[in-house]
């Protein structure tokens, strides 16, 4: 049955002026929405007018006192119209994000001024839509975006990853938060046993999922057709997502971008539980857990800094929320849904640098089964930085997109695999090149001020917001206009090269990965 041709998002702001006696009756019409039992106030986009955009949307209670390190509880119905139209705060950090961009910004001539970081609390638990504000003959595909940051920095709003553009092109797209580092990967011996031991951050996004199915339709998107895509610790989580059996039918459709490092990776429950007990141990009096929740944010997150230094937060097996390793679980269940998946050319670059013992340390790291091969490929660099980079970002991104990609398809599903390779011109290129997290602007067409470009830049960006568009409307990339993506095939593996040309080509060290496969990533064997 055809829709009604007025939207249920939209209603005159006449008619709510007069309701709220707020402004004149020749003001514009503003969105509006009936979601979690209540009726919120969102606004027009500033770039796409024709966008309505909701901030702040709560989808869970905020996470505070007896709920710190506990499952997400419900959302407690406000009374009365309510605003959403100013993003929340972002999840308890400090600025290692901040950091990040400052580095970008500063290689191509900007101030560090250039990024602004909102307010951090624990009480973050809120998501964003953005959404075409005029009717649609059918439901709209939904997009659910999970920022990365190594689960322990980033916020569903920052400026790459504002949705708006997405929408534009008939989708509804989705951005949202989840608890970091302490907060959202603690573990203590007191909590074993329950619902909820560890991975809160990870429920978290099971819960925000559980949201978009139930309130989905009221912003014109179709509950049955959701896709969740991320980047890095995002990526990862979309790992997660799709072999945990919390998130089962939650969505149709995966987009991993440079997390395929979530294939090394095996902690267990015991290692988030030392993370409370160390916590507890660093502190006066040695607390228990009901009296660690009674403590301020700055004292638990500043004793985990000062406790557990350069920790690797992030999901672990914990036998609820996640069954098995990545690895591990896709060798012996494969993928679930279609998957787009690739990686950027030099996701380490940026990292890594050129002394070549540092190259030695990360190669003795590695199984000696296949050091011999991978300093091989290092030899062929003209550099000892270029070497490095190449050998870190073959280990932890390059590989891992073959073999998931492979799992989709024996699993009856289509995959289709990129690997983007622009390097901005300007002044940053040559210090970073093609670097861990360059494709996100071209997806969400957000390409910060200070960034060179060109029509090189424009043309890539309107490919990719196309092609991740498409696959999410109905699990195919490709479209009128664009080069053809080729789905993937093991046989005869191809890449979609995206960058100053866009095209399949064979796919880079494919037979070495998918050789080397056995070693690199526990459980796999390929």
């Amino acid at each position: 049955m055809k829709q009604p041709t007025w939207n249920p998002i939209t209603v005159s702001w006449a008619i709510l002026a007069c309701v709220l006696g707020w402004m004149p009756i020749a003001l514009a019409s503003v969105p509006t929405v009936r979601v979690n039992g209540e009726t919120l106030l969102g606004s027009p986009d500033e770039r796409f007018p024709a966008v309505a955009a909701f901030k702040g949307v709560p989808f869970a209670a905020p996470p505070l006192g007896k709920l710190r390190w506990a499952a997400p509880q419900p959302h407690r119905r406000r009374v009365g119209v309510q605003s959403a139209r100013e993003f929340p705060a972002g999840c308890y950090q400090d600025n290692y994000n901040s950091a990040w961009y400052g580095r970008v910004a500063r290689a191509f001539g900007a101030s560090d001024a250039v990024f602004t970081a909102p307010p951090f609390s624990e009480d973050c638990l809120y998501l964003n839509v953005w959404t075409p504000a005029s009717a649609a003959d059918r439901p709209l595909p939904v997009m659910v975006w999970i920022h990365g940051g190594s689960n322990k920095a980033g916020w569903s709003f920052e400026p790459n990853y504002q949705g708006a553009a997405l929408a534009a092109r008939a989708h509804v797209v989705v951005s949202v938060a989840y608890r970091l580092g302490v907060f959202g990967y603690f573990g203590h011996p007191s909590l074993r046993g329950t619902r909820a031991p560890t991975n809160f951050g990870l429920l978290d996004q099971v819960a925000a999922l559980h949201w978009v199915q139930r309130e989905a339709h009221a912003f014109g998107g179709d509950p049955s057709n959701v896709t969740i895509f991320g980047e890095s610790a995002g990526a990862a989580n979309v790992a997660y997502l799709m072999a945990s059996p919390l998130a089962s039918g939650l969505f149709r459709r995966a987009i991993s971008q440079s997390g395929g490092y979530v294939l090394q990776e095996s902690a267990t429950l015991a290692s988030a539980e030392q993370v409370g007990t160390h916590i507890a141990a660093a502190l006066p009096g040695r607390p228990d857990l009901a009296a660690l929740r009674r403590l301020s944010s700055e004292r638990i997150f500043g004793t985990a800094r000062e406790r557990l230094g350069d920790h690797n937060w992030g999901p672990v097996v914990d036998g609820r929320s996640v069954l098995a390793p990545a690895a591990a679980n896709l060798h012996l269940h494969g993928m679930p849904v279609d998957l787009l998946v690739g990686s950027n050319q030099n996701e380490s670059y940026m990292y890594v640098d050129g002394d070549p013992g540092s190259l030695s340390h990360e190669l003795a790291s590695l199984p000696a089964a296949v050091r011999d091969r991978l300093s091989s490929l290092a030899a062929q660099e003209p550099t000892p930085h270029l070497a490095h980079d190449r050998v870190s970002t073959l280990v932890e991104m390059g590989c891992p997109p073959y073999l998931m990609a492979a799992s989709a398809v024996a699993s009856g599903h289509r995959a289709w695999v990129y690997r983007f390779n622009r390097v901005r011109p300007g002044a940053g290129s040559g210090e970073f090149l093609a670097y861990h997290g360059a494709e996100i602007p071209y997806i969400f067409d957000s390409h910060d001020v200070w960034l060179s470009g060109d029509a090189v830049d424009g043309a890539l960006t309107d490919a990719m917001i196309a092609y991740w568009g498409n696959f999410a409307r109905d699990g195919d990339p490709n479209g009128s206009g664009l080069v053809r993506w080729p789905s993937f095939d093991a046989s005869d593996a191809r890449v979609m090269e995206l960058g100053a040309r866009i095209g399949s080509l064979p796919a880079p060290e494919h037979a070495l990965c998918v050789e080397m496969a056995g070693e690199l990533y526990p459980g796999w064997r390929g």
